[in-house]
């Protein structure tokens, strides 16, 4: 409660920042959603991930994870991501009390859009245990305070993740006109690669939301530590050979991927 105190002198910063990043996350799904390709995914990697039609495309959205993520400081920054899932709802329930039953209710849609029974159970599970310790947050510290310490939590979260993406191999396109993944270094920067940057803290603030990056863990949590095969996606160690296929050869070893690069350098 005292570090709560302390964020009680900084709300008005925290608040402005706060809005900020939510319009801008806000502004960022409708342009990746409205805007050509060819425009939004020469800043955004895989910007097609924050579209409906690829959200519920499991697999795809698992080998852009495990394609993006392989180093331990991307991996160590992502695992917060059912934290922020129930300080998201925490934030919901301070809207409207029903908001956060119909962010549920999204969740059991794209399980079932999914199709595969097993993950569509572990993903709902989910779902109402990070609402139910969402509720227990509310009731513990108060909403005033939860409200607070989550908007600060979740803005730190993204900031975070940004950044360890430096640790990464830089993908297609920002630093080079091929489909291949390139280290960064003084002689290809350029000024896409901070325009990215900020792009991509808001970019990974959104993907502490229920259904971005969230259903992805899941799919790996419920094959690797409880050993469930799945039914209908693909096991983890596909998606893992998938996405090291795609690392050392580039987008064109992936039919989804190639299609993905086409449609950004306009050779769809």
């Amino acid at each position: 409660m005292n570090f709560i105190n302390w964020l009680t002198h900084f709300e008005p910063i925290i608040n402005q920042l706060w809005v900020f990043t939510l319009v801008s996350t806000v502004v960022l799904y409708v342009l990746c959603n409205v805007l050509p390709d060819r425009i939004t995914g020469q800043f955004l990697p895989l910007h097609n991930v924050f579209k409906p039609q690829t959200n519920i495309d499991l697999d795809y959205q698992s080998i852009g994870y495990a394609l993006l993520h392989t180093t331990w400081a991307t991996r160590l920054t992502h695992s917060t991501i059912i934290i922020e899932a129930v300080l998201w709802f925490v934030i919901f329930d301070s809207w409207h009390w029903i908001i956060p039953c119909v962010v549920v209710a999204a969740v059991v849609v794209q399980a079932l859009f999914i199709g595969d029974k097993k993950f569509g159970l572990f993903f709902v599970l989910i779902g109402l245990v990070t609402l139910g310790s969402a509720l227990y947050v509310v009731q513990v510290l108060g909403q005033p305070n939860a409200v607070l310490l989550a908007k600060v939590i979740l803005m730190l979260g993204g900031l975070l993740r940004m950044l360890s993406h430096s640790a990464e191999l830089i993908p297609p396109l920002l630093v080079n006109k091929s489909d291949q993944f390139e280290k960064l270094t003084a002689q290809n920067i350029n000024w896409k690669v901070p325009l990215s940057s900020l792009i991509g803290y808001v970019g990974e603030f959104g993907s502490g939301l229920p259904n971005r990056i969230l259903p992805v863990q899941v799919n790996y949590l419920y094959q690797t530590v409880f050993g469930l095969k799945p039914e209908t996606t693909l096991p983890w160690t596909a998606v893992e050979s998938a996405a090291q296929k795609v690392l050392t050869g580039g987008y064109s070893q992936l039919s989804a991927l190639r299609q993905y690069y086409n449609s950004v350098t306009n050779r769809a």
